[in-house]
């Protein structure tokens, strides 16, 4: 089962629900639109959420870290290696950091295959890595764009 942040239909994951058909449109914002509760609730007893939540929502950079099980710093890495794309982006006005923000979404389906498609990454070992220390995917050399190596310490604490 995945590793999903908080409650499994928040908000934002109804306005994704109601665009894929999932869940009727009750009127309110476009983004975060209302929805009959009885619904909400007979889509949140569903065995096949976690999926269905996978196929539609698309996550955040800090949501992305925490459903792969990675500190944020590993998360980035992911990203600077290629092995995720953005599907879309949010403006976030962040008003304590000066303004609006675009913060890019990736697809949580793409986030749950990494174990499958990049088997080589022992992903164990970095979601082991304790804070303070180097990303164990910063020692990845790029060999061709589709064929990556990761030289990684045999044990999580070496290095």
């Amino acid at each position: 089962m995945p590793n999903w942040p908080g409650s499994a239909l928040v908000k934002g994951a109804i306005g994704h629900l109601v665009r894929a058909g999932l869940l009727v449109y009750l009127g309110g914002e476009l983004e975060f639109p209302e929805a009959h509760p009885e619904q909400v609730a007979a889509l949140a007893r569903r065995r096949d959420l976690s999926a269905l939540l996978d196929q539609h929502v698309p996550l955040g950079p800090g949501q992305a870290a925490v459903r792969l099980g990675v500190r944020r710093a590993d998360w980035d890495w992911v990203v600077r290696l290629g092995y995720v794309a953005p599907v879309g982006a949010v403006d976030v006005d962040y008003e304590h950091h000066g303004g609006v923000t675009t913060v890019p979404l990736c697809s949580a389906r793409d986030i749950a295959l990494l174990d499958v498609v990049r088997p080589w990454v022992d992903w164990r070992a970095v979601r082991e890595t304790r804070p303070g220390r180097r990303s164990l995917l910063s020692a990845l050399i790029s060999v061709t764009p589709d064929s990556d190596r990761v030289l990684l310490p045999v044990s999580p604490g070496a290095g």
